[in-house]
């Protein structure tokens, strides 16, 4: 199995190689037909090395590929209509630490495969080999330079007036920095953006924008009196909200309130995964919206805004990413932010999501038993239960336990779900020992 959550991840030297990378982009331009595909990178060591083979991969197929270089993941995919392209490919590990490698694989639409195309794409890729077309008929590289302008342009093009407030934009030293830096200048906003420089070490915080990451962010932001600030990951599709005191907002409040005002002007569905907290539920009734569950993961959400069409209004994760359909099929950061600078009482509106809490903890597992220890937890476990990914058993209203398997990493996670904090830690913690209890099991029997 390649694919997983999103994309391809793992490691250069081991299930991520060259080699595998190039015949993957293979079988992609099979699958797709694509005649012009666009490709940029993040800024970790091994990216350029795999952006290497995804654009070998493409010219020995006939394919013209447009080269942009660092760019962060959102501008790769905004870039498809802006230069028509046909698809795209952003080499990039995404919020994942600095030793992972990643690609992930665009279509026309401007969203990443959906689960039934990388299913398909991996098997073309189990009969793909090197065999690219005589000389005459490979495809051309062409360097694109001005893509920070067009970007800018056109989102600009996509954003109401915004308002003057006194905000900071974390870039964590990956490729959004200037990205962010050049747009929020040209709307002459009072801004700053730290860790603007793109270090594929991430030397000040690791990528992902999370509690235990965003330390420094949280300090920054108390000592300068700003309104608010936003953290973004190494390609910049994320964006996790903090007010003037350094409070960091997860992800499911902020998706809930832009899905509010979605809904305030235009009616219609709303898309997220399974392990989004309840706020959606309680906003989707406030409007008399539907929800449609998915599993987790952009390629699940896109596959529901696409089956949907024009009734989705919008779409997110609890991870920071946030989408508007007829904008794009993918989160950005830059373009939250100023979804975001949009509205005059944007943190007080905030406080207006009803909220939960959720309480995440993980156990390690590796990849070759992680699936059988859900399987073996799902036997233990009692309560009216949903597969749709992993088990998540409802107890009572807004009192819920979602145990599942990562897609990108060797760990299966634990989410609780209750009105009151010391509810759903304690739920946390019988999930995690249900979890340890099923692996102990597991790796027995295998000994």
């Amino acid at each position: 199995m390649i694919f997983g959550t999103s994309g391809a991840r793992g490691f250069i030297d081991k299930n991520l190689k060259p080699n595998v990378v190039y015949r993957l982009t293979i079988a992609y331009q099979k699958y797709t037909g694509y005649s012009t595909v666009l490709v940029g990178q993040d800024d970790r060591q091994q990216s350029r090395t795999l952006k290497f083979a995804v654009i070998d991969a493409l010219l020995s197929q006939g394919v013209n590929v447009l080269d942009i270089g660092l760019a962060p993941t959102p501008v790769i995919a905004r870039m498809i209509k802006e230069l028509k392209a046909e698809g795209a490919v952003s080499v990039t590990g995404s919020h994942t630490p600095p030793y992972i490698a990643g690609v992930l694989y665009f279509l026309n639409d401007t969203g990443e495969l959906g689960l039934d195309d990388s299913e398909k794409v991996e098997k073309m890729f189990e009969k793909t080999l090197d065999s690219p077309k005589n000389w005459k008929k490979l495809g051309r590289s062409e360097t694109v330079d001005d893509v920070k302008d067009i970007y800018v342009k056109s989102v600009l093009r996509d954003v109401k007036k915004v308002k003057n407030y006194r905000f900071m934009f974390d870039a964590t030293n990956g490729v959004a920095g200037t990205y962010a830096k050049e747009t929020f200048a040209e709307l002459g906003l009072d801004f700053k953006i730290i860790n603007t420089l793109p270090l594929g070490s991430f030397p000040n915080r690791l990528p992902s924008p999370t509690l235990q990451h965003l330390k420094g962010t949280v300090k920054e932001i108390k000592k300068s009196n700003y309104d608010f600030g936003v953290a973004t990951d190494a390609d910049g599709d994320r964006a996790i909200f903090l007010d003037g005191d350094g409070k960091i907002i997860i992800g499911d409040i902020t998706g809930a309130y832009f899905a509010a005002r979605q809904l305030e002007s235009k009616k219609g569905k709303i898309v997220t995964p399974i392990n989004s907290s309840d706020s959606i539920v309680e906003i989707a009734r406030r409007y008399g919206a539907k929800l449609i569950w998915t599993k987790v993961g952009p390629p699940a959400m896109v596959d529901a805004v696409r089956k949907n069409k024009s009734e989705v209004v919008f779409a997110f994760e609890e991870s920071g990413k946030y989408i508007w359909p007829e904008i794009l099929l993918y989160g950005d950061s830059v373009y939250s932010t100023l979804k975001a600078l949009e509205d005059e009482n944007f943190i007080e509106n905030l406080k207006n999501v009803p909220r939960f809490y959720v309480v995440k903890r993980e156990v390690r597992c590796s990849d070759q038993i992680k699936y059988i220890v859900i399987d073996e937890v799902d036997r233990a476990v009692e309560g009216k239960k949903i597969h749709k990914d992993g088990i998540k058993v409802y107890y009572k209203r807004h009192k819920w336990l979602l145990i599942r398997a990562s897609g990108t990493e060797p760990v299966i996670r634990v989410f609780a779900h209750d009105r009151v904090l010391k509810k759903a830690e304690e739920m946390a913690t019988s999930g995690v020992q249900l979890v340890r209890e099923a692996k102990k099991k597991v790796e027995k029997s295998f000994h």
